[in-house]
């Protein structure tokens, strides 16, 4: 009984893990610390792809 138990809250830990990466924003917004001024950053395959 302890087995199924430990398997099933690694599977609901993997899960959480997992579930949190699927909705990364594909923009990200970085503020420069000496000017104050906001940078979209591209993020995603699309970035990286000539």
């Amino acid at each position: 009984m302890k087995k199924w138990i430990s398997m099933v809250l690694a599977l609901v830990v993997l899960a959480a893990f997992s579930f949190g990466c699927g909705y990364m924003p594909k923009e990200s917004k970085v503020k420069c610390p000496k000017c104050g001024a906001v940078f979209t950053i591209d993020e995603g395959l699309k970035a990286i792809t000539p």
